[in-house]
């Protein structure tokens, strides 16, 4: 009893006591109740914005000009020297020293998507098209939602001893932790010599409890099970981790300290399955 006794307050120190129903708290995108022990998750690929406009040549090195009439700055472009033509030229020194004479474009303004030639009329720009902002997608909602019910000790006394290897030093409990970012959650804890056992109660934002489950890698399906639910386990982080699809949840049991036995994760499911709220 007085062993008990002392275990049981060493959980109420580590686990921050109990804690009341809170609403729902989405995990961060990208993140889940466990993530696979074998790899991080890929990183999207930054795509670049198209260019906005394509100027012939380079643009000039001095400060730009000033701004056009809807506020953007408008760049210069420098004399692009041209070949003799009818009429009469304007003399400029030809850069080799030779006897030609070459006709000087002045300086061009760019920069409002369209471009000016020396009459006067305005030519746009190839990539005026191309410059038109795209909206921006909403960002994609987290994969779950934890805290969605109160009660998350969804196990019995029998189906914890069996992933423990023995009697639970107290009863299951359901407490508060912290995430490495901050943010508080609740989960259900057991505790038997060097093993804990965690419960925590999901909702799925992106498609069904039971898609989820299907969309596990490395996962060994759980046979036996009551009809219109699934289970995996997997190898995570946390622990040889459980993964139960029902009609409206996602239930993870995870395992630290040991590994169970395929018929102590299906005696879990089980018991899980029949005290999830429908």
């Amino acid at each position: 009893m007085a062993r008990t006794a002392a275990v049981a307050a060493v959980l109420a120190g580590l686990l921050g006591g109990c804690a009341s129903t809170v609403s729902g708290t989405p995990w961060p995108t990208g993140q889940g109740p466990a993530l696979p022990s074998s790899g991080a998750a890929p990183v999207e690929p930054t795509r670049r914005p198209p260019t906005s406009f394509t100027v012939p040549g380079p643009l000039s090195s001095g400060p730009l000009a000033a701004p056009t009439t809807d506020g953007r700055p408008t760049a210069t472009v420098p004399p692009v020297p041209v070949p003799p033509s009818s009429g009469t030229p304007v003399p400029s020194g030809p850069p080799d020293g030779g006897a030609g004479v070459a006709r000087t474009v002045p300086p061009v303004p760019v920069g409002d998507g369209a471009s000016r030639v020396p009459d006067g009329r305005v030519r746009p720009s190839p990539g005026t098209a191309r410059a038109t902002a795209r909206p921006a997608s909403p960002a994609a909602p987290a994969p779950l939602t934890s805290d969605v019910v109160a009660d998350e000790c969804l196990l019995d006394r029998a189906a914890l001893t069996g992933l423990l290897g023995g009697p639970p030093v107290a009863p299951a409990t359901n407490a508060v932790v912290t995430r490495t970012d901050g943010t508080r959650t609740r989960a259900c804890f057991a505790l038997a010599d060097g093993v804990t056992v965690s419960v925590n109660v999901y909702t799925t934002n992106r498609g069904t409890p039971a898609g989820y489950v299907a969309g596990a890698r490395h996962g060994s399906a759980v046979t036996g099970l009551p009809a219109g639910t699934s289970a995996t386990v997997l190898d995570t982080v946390a622990g040889p981790t459980l993964q139960l699809a029902t009609a409206r949840y996602l239930v993870t049991v995870a395992v630290a300290g040991r590994t169970p036995s395929r018929d102590q994760w299906r005696a879990a499911a089980v018991a899980a399955v029949a005290a999830a709220p429908r």
